[in-house]
């Protein structure tokens, strides 16, 4: 009498872990740890991409009327548009599963923190949203009407008519939001830094000068139109980031001590 022998299944992914489980793992268990928590934070972002790309019309349709009034835009080949439109739900979807990406990271990395910075990591998640968003809204609010209008004074000066093309100046707005919203990080990092010892509010107070200089030169640099009023504009928010930098360091250092 003869006995089926049953193949042995294959072992699935070791589950999740929990940001504070300090369970030992195998690197192939990292491995494998690493590949599910990349899936989940790039289906997320695909989910949310996927939701807003309808929207994307009614988007570009507020673009243009809010920062482009009186400008006609054109495109030069047929994909064009539906390039503008996946690079922009694209964009949004990241911003939108923000959260769920940070999470993720975090989770994976949280057993290798120490256990005091483990529990304030998550502190920094919603301010850093929020100052993102803040430097979203700076910008389109207040810097980019005044740049794009400067530009386009500039080419008028110059004898030249406005003919924009579609994906470069969508692209030209976008990175300028996205300069300003990783820009507004700078406190966030201060304070990330200042917990694991690297800077200090004396640091930082001490370099003021030094930091002024570099902020000033680099705004002078990346002012579009040499406009002395341009530059103030690119370089007093830094400078007020700054300063808040030094206000959270200082308020942060007596909770958040050295680490060994």
């Amino acid at each position: 009498m003869t006995t089926a022998t049953v193949p042995p299944s294959k072992p699935g992914p070791p589950p999740l872990r929990p940001p504070g489980d300090d369970v030992e793992m195998t690197f192939t268990e990292h491995l494998a740890e690493l590949r599910t928590r990349l899936l989940i934070a790039i289906a997320a972002v695909g989910v949310a991409s996927l939701a807003a790309f309808p929207l994307m019309p009614t988007f570009l349709g507020f673009v243009e009327r809010y920062f482009l009034a009186g400008v006609q835009l054109h495109v030069f080949s047929p994909a064009e548009t539906i390039r503008v439109y996946i690079k922009l739900s694209l964009l949004i979807g990241v911003v939108v599963a923000m959260p769920v990406v940070l999470y993720e990271i975090y989770a994976f990395v949280a057993p290798a923190l120490d256990r005091r910075l483990r529990t304030r990591v998550p502190l920094y998640v919603l301010p850093s949203f929020l100052m993102s968003a803040a430097g979203i809204a700076f910008c389109g609010f207040v810097v980019l009407p005044f740049v794009l209008h400067a530009l386009m004074q500039l080419n008028q000066s110059a004898g030249l008519v406005d003919t924009y093309q579609l994906e470069p100046t969508v692209g030209f707005i976008t990175l300028m939001l996205g300069i300003f919203a990783i820009m507004f990080q700078l406190p966030i990092l201060a304070a990330i830094l200042a917990s694991v010892g690297i800077i200090n509010a004396k640091m930082l107070t001490d370099k003021w000068r030094h930091a002024t200089l570099a902020i000033f030169i680099a705004a002078g640099i990346a002012a579009p139109d040499g406009n002395p009023m341009t530059m103030a504009l690119l370089a007093l928010p830094l400078l007020a980031l700054y300063v808040l930098s030094v206000a959270v360091v200082r308020v942060a250092q007596p909770k958040l001590p050295r680490l060994a």
